[in-house]
């Protein structure tokens, strides 16, 4: 859960990155005739299939419509912002690897390039957006590389492009995704992480409700921002224990892209956490699946949190012998990641060590409470709970 926080806090905290000039980049004439883009139906209209496509992890038939995008629009940030965005969501899914990351920080940088030429001589409202969104999702991936100096300049420049769009967002609802995430986290940071309000005290004031607010305009009448604001209040949601509001979305983003394993898995948990059993039955099951099928984006994290709520989905029906084997798999699954600490890793092996007791092969049940101590600090419960099985074993045997 902590990883999960810091991560999130990364992101939203360092919404820009910083910029990267190409010296020798090379541009076709700028049009000015044809801006703005961003609000060009015609435009949406064309990007609309693609963008779907993106979303559903269908890259190659994606990235072909936002390639043509560039022969067109060469002069303008959006197609390379798009193609980026692509990129992306190729990486998101396995963020340990790093053969993709040139090719990302290139187009946002290309983006950015093109999106300062704009804001120079044109439309400064349109280019902040594409900036404030380019430095983003570079910055998002930088924080994720643990390039902290970059990533602590990065805050500036957001600040900077974000005050510059303030009160837009009723002209341009795109505007209203970075807004909202900064209203929101600035607070929550400092609620999650009361030693970083020293920092978070030196950026304007944030405001959690007009923050979800914001992030709802965007999901409902933004355009190229939709999806994401949709995922990341649907997020919120979720931390807010909001789970029938934050559901509705998941289950939205699910139906409508079902290949895309983040909004799966996401979906797969709240409807563990909302007690949607037999649901959530049924994507655990369609995520191993997919994952033994080799469908991309399906790792060994989402199998892993999909085989621990099969292993208590079967648990709680009495079916033993299939709530071992997701347990174990679920055990497998964490130790090809290194994930053996985390929460749904730990209560597998404590389920499974209950399970090894009833059954009196105190040996195993041992084996299984013990590799908990080994992992967990004396303080946490988990490590109470499984002293307590051991020592009644010690006075059994």
């Amino acid at each position: 859960m902590n990883s999960i926080k810091s991560k999130n806090l990364l992101f939203i905290f360092l919404i820009i990155s910083l910029l990267f000039q190409h010296d020798n980049l090379y541009c076709s004439k700028i049009e000015p005739d044809s801006l703005p883009l961003l609000l060009n139906i015609d435009i949406q209209i064309e990007t609309t299939e693609a963008i779907n496509l993106m979303y559903n992890f269908e890259f190659e038939k994606a990235d072909q419509q936002f390639r043509w995008l560039i022969q067109e629009y060469n002069w303008h940030p959006l197609p390379y912002f798009l193609l980026g965005l692509s990129t992306w969501w190729k990486i998101a899914p396995n963020l340990e690897n790093k053969e993709l990351d040139d090719e990302f920080y290139y187009l946002m940088d290309t983006s950015i390039v093109l999106s300062e030429k704009i804001y120079k001589k044109y439309n400064k409202i349109e280019a902040a957006f594409f900036l404030a969104a380019s430095y983003g999702f570079k910055g998002r991936l930088l924080s994720e590389r643990r390039k902290w100096r970059k990533a602590a300049f990065a805050g500036r420049n957001a600040l900077k492009y974000l005050r510059e769009v303030k009160g837009e967002d009723k002209f341009i609802p795109e505007i209203s995704f970075g807004n909202g995430l900064f209203n929101y986290y600035s607070i929550w940071v400092g609620e999650e992480y009361p030693f970083l309000k020293p920092i978070i005290n030196l950026f304007p004031k944030g405001d959690k409700e007009l923050g979800i607010n914001q992030l709802d305009n965007a999901a409902k009448n933004s355009f190229y921002t939709r999806t994401e604001a949709q995922f990341f209040l649907m997020k919120i949601l979720s931390q807010e224990n909001k789970i029938s509001k934050a559901i509705q979305i998941s289950s939205y983003l699910n139906d409508i892209f079902p290949d895309n394993s983040i909004f799966q898995t996401s979906n797969t948990s709240l409807l563990y956490r909302s007690n949607r059993l037999v649901e959530c039955e049924k994507e655990a099951l369609n995520i191993i699946n997919k994952f033994n099928n080799n469908k991309h984006g399906y790792q060994f994290n989402s199998t892993r949190q999909a085989s621990f709520f099969l292993g208590e989905i079967y648990r709680i029906r009495s079916q033993f012998n299939l709530s071992i084997k997701y347990y174990k798999q679920s055990i497998e699954m964490a130790k090809k990641i290194d994930a053996e600490r985390m929460g749904y890793t730990l209560y597998s092996y404590f389920s499974l060590g209950e399970y090894a007791f009833e059954k009196k092969n105190y040996f195993l049940s041992k084996k299984y409470f013990s590799t908990i101590l080994g992992l967990t600090k004396r303080k946490e419960k988990i490590n109470s709970d499984s002293r307590v099985y051991l020592k009644k074993m010690k006075k059994l045997y």
